[in-house]
């Protein structure tokens, strides 16, 4: 069974269940959505990421919609103890997102959210036959992050202070957070060819196999980008500090796009400039390549994003330093990630200034002349911003 918003079916709607302690967990019903804005509110304040979380319309048009699946757990009284949502916000209409987790303080004890996490991705595996499930927790919360490992998530990837300082003031934070993103694969023997850059391969493929994530895996050649013009998408996150620019293809205009995002999203004042690759072609690891030569450093993957299945490559500039200091981690398994994150940012400051200017002088094997001129004009752009 394909997931219902990607099939045009009618949308499926969890049933209840009953759960020790007298809780009952089910499916989203719209007189649930007066409560949501209170719950989350509990929690988090007014800073949770989603601002559709506050707003009981809008959150019932997004059940109704497809847009998420929610799960509302209840205590015996009939009070709101806890939410999570499968949401389906990825090109890949066959992943889904564990997301909005909140448990309420009187209801921490009760292990609830582990069982709204079962029934979750029990839902997501069996009803919509999705590909698979990720999540991205923060790294302030260890528990979260336990909660999706006992499931069977596996750690593939870090977003290098996703989430503001100014959004965890109630947690009494220095710094902004990173969000560490979680896997689990279902083994449905789906996912497309994928092209390793030479500089990651190891690592990727590390991250890869600990995931169970198969498919067939090549080491690209390093040559040249595609003749086409890129694929892409550019948009601006103010309430997160960040632009982000999606490559679905690395075309021969790519280091004029890559220019002058960087240089609009330094101009704009964000934290950091992400840029998410697509490894479904030789020409997106030779564009991580090239990445890595001006000086980006790389956070891990995305597993499965793009349409197909595709696997998405981190990579990111940041313009302050990274808050490696407030991340907390579940696991040795998340260190060693957090360790190779770090490694390659280190490797990236090495860099300096002069690589930046200069991207094509890192690969000058990928460029053909007109790439060239390409290269420069991004390195000038970036200078007149």
């Amino acid at each position: 069974m394909n997931c219902s918003f990607a099939s045009g079916a009618p949308v499926l709607h969890p049933g209840s269940s009953r759960e020790a302690g007298g809780y009952e967990i089910r499916g989203f019903q719209p007189a649930d959505a007066a409560d949501l804005p209170r719950a989350f509110e509990a929690v988090y304040g007014r800073d949770y990421l989603n601002p559709m979380v506050y707003d009981p319309a809008s959150f019932a048009d997004a059940v109704a919609s497809g847009a998420q699946v929610s799960f509302i757990a209840r205590d015996a009284e009939g009070n709101l103890a806890g939410h999570l949502a499968l949401a389906f916000a990825a090109p890949n209409r066959r992943l889904a997102e564990v997301a909005q987790g909140i448990v309420l303080p009187a209801h921490r004890k009760s292990r609830i959210f582990g069982r709204l996490m079962a029934r979750a991705v029990a839902f997501a595996r069996d009803e919509l036959g999705c590909q698979a499930v990720f999540g991205t927790a923060l790294t302030n919360h260890p528990v979260s992050q336990k909660v999706l490992a006992q499931i069977g998530f596996r750690d593939v990837g870090l977003e290098i202070d996703y989430v503001p300082e100014r959004m965890l003031r109630r947690e009494g934070a220095k710094g902004p957070a990173a969000t560490l993103v979680q896997y689990l694969d279902f083994g449905r023997d789906e996912t497309p060819p994928c092209y390793l850059p030479a500089c990651y391969a190891g690592w990727f493929k590390t991250l890869l196999d600990g995931a169970a994530i198969g498919g067939d895996r090549q080491v690209a050649a390093v040559t040249a980008l595609d003749r086409q013009a890129s694929e892409s998408a550019a948009s601006d996150m103010p309430r997160f500090d960040m632009s982000r620019l999606l490559v679905r293809r690395a075309g021969f205009d790519f280091w004029r796009l890559a220019g002058t995002f960087e240089a609009a999203a330094e101009r704009a004042g964000r934290r950091t400039a992400q840029v998410l690759v697509g490894l479904g072609t030789p020409e997106g690891a030779a564009a991580v390549e090239l990445l890595r030569g001006w000086g980006y450093a790389c956070g891990g993957l995305l597993p499965g994003h793009l349409e197909g299945g595709q696997h998405l490559a981190i990579m990111y500039r940041s313009f302050a330093a990274p808050h490696f200091a407030g991340i907390s981690l579940h696991a040795p398994s998340a260190e060693q990630l957090l360790s190779r994150v770090v490694a390659d940012w280190q490797r990236a400051q090495g860099h300096g200034t002069g690589q930046r200017r200069t991207p094509c002088g890192a690969l000058p094997m990928l460029f053909a002349d007109p790439l060239v001129e390409f290269a420069a004009e991004a390195a000038q752009t970036r200078d007149a911003a």
